[in-house]
């Protein structure tokens, strides 16, 4: 069995061109493959830093709605001390000389108060959270510098 060269050469060309053929559709496969893979991971990427954007926005509006809750705290304490300082001011004898150290302890806690306050501003995550709640302490210590101020002068 004699087989011409020219034919066999025609058949090494077809085996060669179809075993190209199946590498080629493999890599396509492969790299169509590869691109699904990588689009998936980036649509994953993208719902994940969309949910943290949302929960980031989440979060700082609650912060800015605690902050504002503090602040008029502040500004409530505020209000009836400077009422209480004018009356404070028109006392006489030993009211006047316990009334001014108890004006003198309202202003150190409302100026502790507003600078705790302010830090909230550059304050995030935990840090937010603890600052917070040095800000409470502040407040509830200015509240009761107030109470203290109402009382002296009470005690006329």
């Amino acid at each position: 069995m004699r087989i011409d060269m020219r034919v066999l050469a025609l058949l090494l060309a077809v085996a060669a061109s179809s075993s190209v053929g199946c590498n080629n559709n493999k890599a396509d496969e492969a790299k169509k493959e590869a691109d699904q893979a990588a689009k998936s991971a980036k649509e994953a990427d993208d719902k994940a830093a969309a949910a943290k954007k949302e929960a980031d926005d989440k979060a700082a509006k609650a912060n800015a709605e605690t902050k504002t809750k503090l602040q008029k705290d502040i500004d409530a304490a505020d209000r009836k001390g400077a009422y209480l300082k004018e009356k404070a001011s028109k006392a006489t004898g030993a009211t006047k000389k316990n009334a001014d150290a108890a004006v003198a302890e309202l202003d150190t806690r409302d100026a502790a108060a507003k600078a705790s306050i302010a830090k909230l501003d550059t304050a995030s995550g935990a840090a937010w959270d603890t600052q917070k709640t040095a800000v409470e302490s502040d407040i509830a210590a200015l509240n009761k510098a107030v109470d203290s101020l109402e009382t002296t002068l009470k005690a006329k």
